[in-house]
């Protein structure tokens, strides 16, 4: 009877063992095995407990049973997991989960600024990008004290901010973020003038605001060089640039009102110290953040008399370069009598 029962009893513990181990494997492995497109994103705070981590993860349908990973954590190893956002996946095992917590590579976040994009445009891509948030980034770009730092001869950074696809952790310090994109700026104005060590800052600075204005001004990159030979060549004899891209800035930036689909005759009386129609200097400061094309194309200018251009086909972005009024006339008039068959 008792050998029965002994026999009865290790029975009854290598089902109770199997069964135990069997469900404690099967807890452990991916909750969605074969999964594809399905990456969660996920943060572990500052100070966060694993227990807490372990939840989350649950609720995100990455892992099944945290209790079974809390009793790993007490006999198996410790888990020590660190903060930073994440991509993970529900076809990933649990273990595998908190193996990339522990190791703390974190998901990098795709951050691309188009070409001509203002600091304001800018700091609320970075918001929504989950990277920095909008006011911090507005108050390192304006931080006086951070441009003297990075040798930037102004007040801000705008037009320092150079157009490229960026990759950084979520909720990244905005000085640092503004920092990788001055570094950029600058090792790409080595690249096309080498010479700018030389320019006072007075002059760079002057080159970076032309710039700002071409950028607004060409669509197509064999042009840029031409546009900026233009804008030479009128302030060479204190003629006015006469930029269309200047008046927008005062309406949209100055006035906080929406982009205008065209721009009146009113429009070119704004009193501004950006409205190159009403002043013969450059603006006080940068009107965009300029890409490469239009960087060259500031310190490179082609060498022409051209003093006008308007545009010669609006939907290709090209434009009729001349030196002269009467011919400026003769091409204006062209366009507008062309768009008007249209």
């Amino acid at each position: 009877m008792i050998k029965k029962i002994i026999i009865l009893l290790t029975v009854l513990l290598v089902l109770f063992i199997g069964g135990s181990t069997y469900y404690i494997v099967n807890s452990m492995k991916a909750v969605n095995p074969g999964a594809i497109d399905n990456d969660v994103d996920f943060t572990v705070n500052e100070g966060e407990f694993l227990y807490s981590v372990l939840a989350k993860l649950e609720e995100k349908d990455l892992l099944r049973n945290p209790w079974i990973y809390k009793i790993y954590n007490r006999t198996v190893r410790e888990l020590n997991v660190k903060k930073g956002f994440y991509r993970l996946s529900s076809a990933s095992t649990g273990l595998e989960i908190l193996s990339v917590l522990e190791e703390g590579k974190q998901e990098l976040l795709r951050l691309t600024i188009p070409e001509g994009m203002r600091a304001s445009q800018i700091a609320l891509l970075l918001e929504e990008k989950g990277i920095t948030s909008s006011a911090a980034f507005m108050a390192a770009v304006n931080d006086s004290e951070l441009m003297e730092s990075l040798h930037i001869p102004a007040d801000s950074a705008e037009g320092y901010l150079f157009p490229d696809t960026y990759y950084f952790q979520k909720d990244f310090p905005p000085q640092k973020v503004l920092e990788y994109m001055v570094a950029t700026y600058f090792r790409n104005l080595d690249s096309i003038f080498p010479f700018y060590v030389d320019l006072s800052d007075e002059k760079l600075q002057e080159k970076l605001i032309l710039a700002s204005i071409i950028e607004k001004e060409y669509r197509v990159e064999e042009e840029a060089a031409l546009i900026a030979s233009v804008f030479n060549n009128r302030m060479k004899i204190g003629m006015p640039l006469q930029s269309c891209a200047t008046v927008i800035y005062v309406i949209t930036e100055e006035q906080g009102k929406e982009h205008p689909e065209r721009i009146f005759f009113r429009d070119l009386e704004i009193p501004s110290a950006f409205n190159t129609y009403l002043n013969n200097d450059l603006p006080p400061a940068p009107i965009s953040n300029p890409g490469i094309t239009a960087l060259s194309a500031a310190f490179n200018p082609a060498q022409t008399d051209y003093l006008f251009f308007v545009v010669k086909d609006s939907m290709l972005g090209t434009h009729t370069f001349t030196s002269n009024l009467a011919d400026h006339n003769t091409a204006r008039h062209s366009y507008i009598q062309g768009f008007r068959s249209k």
